[in-house]
């Protein structure tokens, strides 16, 4: 909140920081410091606009605390142990030198990253306010109720004079720095040149599916299609690698106007469910919207296969390996946890013995039955890999060890089943490469130009242990490992 040129400008300095609220206990607390405070706001400030000396700064302290119950933030930040005003909170109360109060909140969460995801497609950050305009009434209401429950701050709601939209302000200018920090949005500047998605709520999944459901329900539309528009190009391309990440297959359309250069994409028909479960809406007018859309037919048109095949690409063909879910240069068995793995039943039993358990022992400590248990060791049941992981983590075995003596595995899938090795390769992209994964777990079996296309049927039967007879089959084991751990063509 705190920058560079406020120590700078301004006659009145300290009026212009923001206040922090002091209980009781820290006023007292903070009271019996005030000699040390005062000789480190002394340095601190010197040579600004507040160079006073260090009597003169214990005074002001003093009556801060004694009359007011409040410091200005950079005060506070002299306490050697400030950081313990943070414990047990979610947010921070402040004040201006006014009296005005508001909150920060001191943790990402997702309403925070849904209302920046907002603000930066419908939102302007003003010098001294935030302000989003939408044409439903309701959505700005809704907007306006999570602002007061982040912020805490005034807010102003209010018909907009030259269109059919609606307006919300929440004024202060320590919310306004708040969500510059958060996304680089500039302040009282055109935007889009600078707009990218914020690295901060990367790390963490909900997080960042929040923020791309806030641009959404600012900037996309669900009407005839699933579309997103924006004049940033980069901010549409951090968007495509996002969905593609999570095989979502779509195009990119490019528009001249007279205000300049429009860039946006489509969410294939295909892919509509896909987006829904990882996106959603939380607009009422466009929830609804995606919704009429979901339910419609999609007509799709399937391209003859040799003509795939002359072509080279398309869409749901495989591109290279999602190195984020590697583990360890090994694909991630927890990101599949809807597969079995069959014929490990000597591995178990063996692992079993070595550290001297009994199968009720074991059994129990799983909370399976000792009859299942039986079953998978005697390779007449396929382990669940939820299961599977919960053995190998109470007998200390680590994945990495677990895949060394595992280079390939047989996963099972209700009636499906396939073979498949634990990490990436050349050979395994290869031969991945003339296959189509499309939506349902059908295959189709494209190939290269100039390549027999049934000798290349017979290698893929071979490398995947399966029996294919003709140019498309189903196979939800192989079509879910592929989607989940390799990056498809859009």
């Amino acid at each position: 909140m705190i920058r560079k040129h406020d120590f700078i400008t301004g006659e009145r300095l300290l009026q212009s920081f923001p206040y922090i609220l002091i209980d009781q206990d820290w006023v007292e607390k903070l009271r019996k410091k005030t000699l040390l405070l005062a000789e480190r706001a002394h340095h601190y400030f010197k040579d600004t606009l507040a160079d006073y000396s260090i009597r003169s700064w214990q005074k002001r302290i003093i009556k801060y605390l004694d009359e007011q119950k409040r410091l200005p933030f950079p005060l506070l930040r002299l306490y050697p142990d400030w950081l313990e005003v943070y414990q047990d909170k979610q947010f921070l109360t402040f004040q201006s030198a006014r009296g005005e109060g508001f909150q920060l909140p001191l943790y990402l969460s997702v309403k925070l990253s849904y209302l920046t995801g907002v603000i930066m497609g419908d939102g302007h950050l003003a010098e001294y306010f935030v302000n989003i305009i939408d044409s439903s009434k309701e959505h700005i209401e809704n907007l306006m109720q999570m602002l007061m429950l982040q912020f805490n701050s005034k807010t102003e709601f209010f018909k907009h004079t030259n269109a059919n939209a609606w307006n919300v302000n929440i004024l202060c200018k320590w919310i306004v720095r708040f969500f510059n920090f958060l996304s680089g949005q500039p302040i009282n500047e055109r935007k889009y040149p600078l707009l990218r998605e914020p690295l901060i709520f990367q790390t963490n999944p909900l997080l960042r599916n929040a923020f791309w459901r806030g641009l959404m329900d600012a900037d996309g539309s669900y009407k005839s299609s699933i579309g997103f528009g924006s004049a940033s190009l980069k901010l549409l391309n951090d968007f495509s690698l996002f969905l593609t990440q999570h095989n979502i297959q779509h195009r990119f359309y490019t528009q001249t106007v007279l205000g300049g250069t429009t860039y946006s994409l489509k969410i294939s028909g295909e892919s509509r469910k896909r987006f829904t479960q990882l996106i959603n809406s939380d607009h009422p007018i466009k929830k609804q919207e995606l919704q009429i859309l979901l339910e419609r037919k999609i007509h799709r048109f399937t391209e003859n296969s040799a003509t795939l095949r002359k072509r080279g690409v398309w869409s749901g063909q495989v591109i290279t390996v999602n190195q984020e879910k590697l583990l360890d240069d090994y694909f991630d068995p927890s990101l599949i946890p809807h597969l079995s793995l069959a014929n490990l039943g000597n591995y178990i039993r063996t692992l079993r013995r070595k550290n001297g358990l009994t199968q009720q022992s074991l059994s129990s400590e799983l909370s399976i039955t000792q009859t299942l248990l039986s079953k998978y060791e005697r390779n007449s049941h396929a382990i669940p890999i939820p299961i599977l992981l919960e053995l190998l983590s109470k007998l200390d075995v680590l994945l990495k060890t677990f895949f060394s003596t595992h280079s390939k595995l047989d996963y099972h899938s209700h009636r499906s089943k396939c073979s498949l090795f634990t990490r990436p390769s050349e050979d395994f992209l290869k031969i991945l490469h003339g296959m189509q994964f499309k939506e349902g777990g059908l295959i189709m079996i494209h190939g290269k130009e100039n390549e027999d296309l049934d000798k290349y049927r017979k290698e893929i039967s071979s490398f995947f242990s399966l029996q294919i007879h003709k140019i498309s089959f189903h196979n939800t084991v192989l079509n879910s490992f592929v989607r989940e751990f390799f990056i498809l063509r859009s």
